[in-house]
């Protein structure tokens, strides 16, 4: 699955300072952050994009930096004290990034995104063994950019990675798998007739991954969410918000696979409310989500610790609008039925009103 721990969640905070927040270890109750300072490099900016760690004191953290004339590849380690740079190919003439990082051990990650060609952008993949990154040779379609987004492993030699391709007139979805060898294109559905994206993937085992996006139907974005079994990918009914266009998910987290969550943004309705949607394992419903911005309110990304215990990030514009605020929601719910060999004393109800679905808190 996608391995994205609260550190990542707090990282949004501090990417412009050039800082990344690391919070409480694994199991604890959360109620602070500090700022660890980390490197940055070049005469430009430096974004941090992703973060995937193993332990409280092995995390790896991928982006760019500008060197003063074209961007470069930017990976950080994180010991549990302190950051500290890795060196990392940049093979393009320009706009090397990396996008995405999952980590499965301390010796073994995958990083993907994109870089430029001198034509084109291409698809971008890099592994980490423990001590160096390599580039891994991986396949691009159509004739135009490539663009990986996202990636998730469950093992050294399974991970998915997913984005989008030019071909022609055509923007198609893109999915890669690895196999610990070689990476090859899995066929994926396309169903908007123009402009098609893969902006997450959340994998569980090789058989069973979730990918979102959205996808343009000739009047407006709708949200894409499709499945994989080992074997092909299905898309998924999933709703769209409001008036059903312009929705978008953005990131997906799956903890099993009947319990993923995926999140973004509905792009039509008034004051640009976040988007919340759960899957069973059988069909996507809509949770509820808070908005606190009056203009703008969008969630980016989603991770999940169990089928009840979420965290969602994002933004969103109070005011007049101009100010930008951090936007950090809590997803809470029911925990699963633990079973016991004592029959209740008394008879049990259950409510058709379901007064402990899950939905988000700010």
């Amino acid at each position: 699955m996608i391995r994205r721990s609260v550190l990542a969640i707090f990282a949004v905070t501090a990417i412009v300072l050039g800082c990344v927040v690391v919070a409480s270890p694994a199991g604890a109750v959360i109620d602070s952050a500090v700022v660890v300072p980390s490197p940055n490099s070049g005469s430009g900016g430096n974004v941090l994009q992703s973060v995937s760690c193993m332990t409280v004191s092995s995390c790896i953290a991928v982006g760019y930096y500008n060197n003063g004339s074209v961007n470069q590849t930017w990976a950080l380690n994180f010991d549990g004290r302190s950051w500290t740079k890795l060196e990392s190919p940049s093979i393009g003439l320009s706009d090397n990034a990396l996008q995405s990082v999952s980590c499965v051990s301390v010796s073994s990650c995958v990083a993907v995104g994109q870089y430029y060609n001198g034509s084109v952008n291409q698809s971008l993949v890099l592994k980490w063994d423990g001590t160096s990154w390599t580039t891994l040779d991986s396949p691009n379609a159509g004739s135009g950019s490539n663009s990986l987004n996202s990636v998730s492993c469950v093992s050294a030699s399974s991970c998915v990675a997913v984005g989008q391709y030019f071909d022609g007139p055509l923007h198609q979805s893109l999915a890669l798998s690895w196999d610990g060898t070689s990476w090859a294109k899995l066929d994926s559905p396309n169903p908007g007739p123009m402009f098609n994206r893969l902006s997450s993937v959340s994998c569980v085992s090789s058989s069973s991954c979730i990918a979102t996006g959205y996808y343009y139907n000739g009047s407006g974005n709708q949200t894409l969410a499709l499945d994989w079994d080992g074997t092909s990918w299905t898309k998924l009914d999933s709703p769209n918000p409001s008036t059903g266009t312009n929705g978008d998910l953005l990131s997906v987290s799956c903890v099993t696979v009947s319990s993923c969550i995926a999140v973004g943004y509905d792009g039509n309705e008034s004051g640009l409310p976040t988007v919340a949607l759960k899957f069973d394992g059988t069909s996507w419903t809509k949770i509820d989500s808070p908005n606190p911005g009056s203009q703008f309110n969008i969630l980016y990304s989603v991770s999940c610790v169990t089928v009840s215990s979420c965290v969602a990030v994002g933004s969103y514009f109070s005011g007049n609008g101009t100010v930008e605020q951090t936007l950090v929601l809590s997803l809470t719910g029911p925990e699963p039925p633990t079973t016991t060999t004592t029959p209740p004393t008394t008879p049990t109800t259950t409510s058709s009103s379901d007064p402990v679905a899950p939905a988000f808190t700010g």
